[in-house]
């Protein structure tokens, strides 16, 4: 996997910053920060999380979000994250993005993506959060409704 596949310290950070944002959990923890993290890359969920900076990247992606954007994990990560949506839907999804880092958490969010094939789909009810990173803030999304579009 990806260094950011199945990274307990990454996936710690998520689930941390998810329960402390959020409120709720989004596994079942066990308290072993390996078994953690195996639970969270194999969640049905989608899992994204991108880092801080000025052109954010993707740090973490579970085998959902790669089998949904059709890529592999190690594909996924260091991404720029702008890219996981088409060009004309980049500007709605930045001013989101911000929207959801100046309150924390932002809740029934939808927007267009396009996976690497081409394929685009429509992400329904996500979840987005502030991750506290040990390197600064970054941002993650939790969704599992989508749709196809054709």
């Amino acid at each position: 996997m990806g260094n950011g596949g199945n990274d307990p310290m990454i996936a710690l950070a998520i689930l941390d910053s998810h329960a402390a944002r959020v409120g709720s959990e989004l596994i079942e923890r066990t308290g072993n920060a390996n078994s953690d993290a195996e639970a969270l890359f194999a969640l049905s969920a989608v899992i994204l999380s991108h880092d801080g900076g000025e052109d954010p990247h993707f740090v973490y992606a579970n085998q959902a979000a790669a089998d949904l954007w059709r890529m592999p994990v190690s594909e996924l990560i260091g991404m720029p994250s702008r890219l996981s949506a088409s060009p004309e839907h980049q500007a709605e999804r930045a001013s989101m993005l911000k929207d959801a880092a100046g309150s924390g958490v932002l809740t029934g969010y939808a927007g267009e993506r396009i996976a690497q094939d081409g394929t685009r789909f429509l992400i329904e009810n996500a979840t987005l959060w502030t991750v506290d990173y040990p390197q600064g803030p970054g941002q993650a999304v939790v969704f599992t409704t989508w749709t196809e579009l054709s």
